[in-house]
């Protein structure tokens, strides 16, 4: 299974199991907090990603002089399918009440009017007085009723609890009829929150706008998908400034770490000069130095890369919600892309395994011309 010159560089190891132990140490958190930097930026970016392309094409919303007001629902569905281009038009009713924990965002879901993101996940719908939540609107059990205080304060029966794959954009939510609603939020019967508008082509979005706002004849606001990933992405663009400012003494820590391995390597041409005495070459010896770095590096490495993904994409990733978004609750999971996840591990390793490898290969270079009893006669070695 092993060759003779893997055996002797895991032997050479043993030698100084201490140090080995303490290198192996040190590399596997520098990887961890340089992976975990890397990586949960990428896991922001794809995940709003997949969040939006369940959002409908264009979010239209009713202005007045105080801002956003309710949109009467017959008069305004019949406005927005009078325009070309316009596929389905579903009104919705939704809002923001203090629950539990926390605030929470309830949506009063019809039959015939579910969202494409839930279409198929739904087992049954909410009956006046029930709800169905997501995973991390309670951690109690389902038959505990769940309280909720908008407009009014009252108990609602937890019926169910939505598919923990849907996780992200139900985590915070609450289903319930749209009569319940419309009492929290204090919405008069037959109007609605906002209409969601889905085109025939994704490159409508922005041509339709106009006619749009022309077939209603009150004032209004359109919000295009491609507009809200352009607002997110500009967001997310100023939190990488920051995460690149943390990476920055983690990236430091790294090359005092490959510098410190090749002084120390660099030490030992006394342990080289022997090995030439013996009668191995140059070539013997940049093998046996590599496969001595591997031994260390490899292990660190990939169980440095595997508790950054823990801590991004698995239980442990609450802390890192806490430090960046301020979350104080229990976050929802993010969604691994393997094309970015795949790059983020490429540029860790590249980062890390292509300087210490490196740094093996300086003492064999330098042994290759010097003369072997010189080498011998130098200090360094134990």
């Amino acid at each position: 299974m092993f060759n003779t010159m893997q055996i002797w560089a895991f032997r050479d190891l043993l030698r100084r199991p201490f140090e080995s132990l303490l290198l192996g140490i040190t590399l596997t958190l520098t990887v961890a907090i340089l992976g975990t930097l890397l990586l949960f930026p990428r896991a922001l970016h794809d995940t709003l990603n997949t969040l939006l392309k369940a959002t409908p094409a264009i979010v239209l919303r009713r202005l007045d002089a105080t801002g956003f007001c309710p949109l009467p629902v017959q008069a305004s569905v019949l406005a927005a399918e009078n325009v070309v281009g316009v596929v389905s038009v579903r009104p919705r009713i939704w809002g923001v009440v203090n629950g539990p924990d926390g605030p929470l965002t309830i949506v009063g879901i019809l039959e015939n009017k579910i969202p494409k993101a839930l279409a198929g996940k739904l087992t049954r719908l909410p009956e006046p007085g029930q709800v169905i939540i997501g995973f991390g609107v309670s951690t109690g059990p389902s038959t505990e009723p769940l309280k909720l205080k908008g407009e009014i304060s009252r108990n609602y029966q937890v019926i169910d609890r939505l598919p923990e794959k849907t996780s992200m954009f139900t985590h915070d939510l609450v289903l319930m009829n749209p009569d319940d609603a419309r009492q929290l939020i204090g919405l008069p019967q037959g109007y609605a929150c906002d209409l969601a508008i889905d085109v025939f082509h994704e490159n409508e979005q922005d041509a339709i706008l106009s006619d749009l706002t022309a077939s209603f004849s009150w004032p209004v606001e359109c919000v295009t998908r491609l507009q809200s990933q352009g607002l997110y992405a500009g967001r997310l663009n100023r939190g990488r400034t920051l995460v690149a400012i943390a990476v920055i003494p983690a990236v430091l820590a790294l090359c005092l770490l490959v510098a410190v391995n090749t002084r120390k390597s660099m030490g030992r041409q006394s342990d080289l000069g022997i090995m030439k005495a013996m009668g191995w070459t140059t070539g013997d010896i940049v093998r046996f130095q590599l496969y001595r770095e591997l031994s260390v590096c490899l292990p660190s490495a990939v169980v440095g890369i595997c508790l950054s993904f823990v801590l991004v994409y698995g239980p442990g990733a609450g802390w890192a919600a806490d430090f960046f978004l301020g979350w104080n609750t229990l976050p929802p999971s993010l969604y691994l892309e393997p094309t970015g996840a795949a790059t983020v591990v490429l540029e860790m390793a590249g980062l890390m395994l292509v300087p210490m490898i490196a740094s093996a290969f300086l003492p064999a270079l330098k042994g290759a011309t010097a003369d072997v009893h010189d080498m011998i006669k130098e200090t360094g070695s134990r």
